[in-house]
């Protein structure tokens, strides 16, 4: 599917200078004249961005790419939405003093520890270094622990057994057999991540007014809304409280072929946590896909829209480069 058809539907590219191979002005040279909003990545899962930054390496090929493109866009009218990879961050995340510990105490050098207030301190610069070029919003990507069996760093597991009184000392399984404790795991995981939302929504707001969609995992071989909080920590409702929940569907099952297959109605019931929250809120969900190649999966795209109440969907027609890796973090293998 390529960007002009995932213009013409009011579908907003996604655009990730690593992956582009093309300057700002050979992009918009190219596609501008049809394109009124586009998605572009400030800040990788590499941890680089794309812009001179005072705070964060910047990538040695893309140093000026969101800088330019955003500045050019806004001069020809097509706004600009800047996605930010919070917890994914391949380069701090080789530092251990940074990188979430898995239960067992292997570290996971491509995700930060939810819990490192000096990183949410380094995130919310970065952020707030974005919402000074000329943008429509900030798209949060990857704001979760990496998987179930995270953050079992030695601090984390001190503060949590303090907390409850329990051993300093534990696993997982240790949790699992305590259904009220892991209870209180699970929250204390979901707190952890409306932490940073606090902080991050504070930064933003002190700037100045503009849209914060967060993406939620949703998954149907994760059971869906239950697996993004017992595996991530993301919570919708949690979510709603900050900004737009971005509902990023099917990130890891391959998108049904046709409205009419066992996927789609997999897909469909998926969904339920997404209508549960519209008919308690009334409000509106962004969507987030990613690998869609196919011009076939615009009906599936159409259909969805119906099911529930879209305001932006944000359609990347690739994979990104570290699928792979990311996709055995979310298997537990990494």
């Amino acid at each position: 599917m390529d960007i002009r058809t995932i213009s013409s539907h009011n579908y907003i590219p996604v655009i990730d200078p690593e992956y582009l191979k093309q300057s700002p002005d050979e992009f918009l040279a190219e596609h501008g004249g049809f394109l009124s909003e586009v998605a572009l990545v400030a800040k990788s899962t590499s941890g680089f961005v794309h812009y001179r930054s005072a705070t964060a390496p910047a990538h040695r090929d893309t140093n000026e790419f969101f800088s330019t493109f955003s500045s050019i866009a806004d001069s020809i009218g097509i706004k600009v939405y800047a996605f930010v990879n919070a917890l994914a961050d391949s380069f701090l995340a080789k530092n251990p003093g940074y990188s979430a510990i898995k239960d067992g105490g292997n570290p996971n050098t491509d995700f930060i520890d939810p819990f490192k207030t000096s990183y949410i301190n380094y995130l919310n610069s970065i952020i707030e270094e974005t919402i000074s070029f000329p943008v429509q919003g900030i798209v949060l990507d990857n704001l979760r622990f990496p998987h179930e069996d995270y953050s079992f760093c030695e601090t984390c597991c001190r503060k949590f057994s303090e907390a409850f009184g329990i051993e300093r000392i534990f696993s997982l399984n240790d949790l699992h057999k305590d259904p009220n404790l892991y209870t209180q795991w699970i929250q204390w995981r979901v707190n952890a991540i409306e932490t940073i939302l606090k902080e991050i929504k504070a930064s933003v707001s002190k700037k100045r007014k503009v849209e914060l969609s967060i993406v939620l995992d949703i998954d149907p071989t994760i059971e869906g809304a239950k697996g993004a909080l017992v595996q991530f920590g993301q919570n919708i409702d949690v979510f709603g409280r900050y900004g737009l929940p971005t509902i990023h569907l099917s990130a890891w099952t391959p998108f049904p072929s046709s409205i009419n297959s066992p996927e789609y109605k997999t897909l469909i019931r998926t969904l339920k946590v997404a209508k549960d929250y519209q008919a308690k809120t009334q409000s509106p969900l962004n969507l987030y896909l990613w690998g869609l190649e196919n011009e076939a999966s615009i009906e599936i795209v159409e259909a969805i829209n119906n099911e529930i109440s879209l305001s932006n969907i944000f359609i990347q027609n690739y994979l990104p480069a570290d699928y792979q890796k990311r996709r055995e973090i979310h298997l537990g293998l990494g």
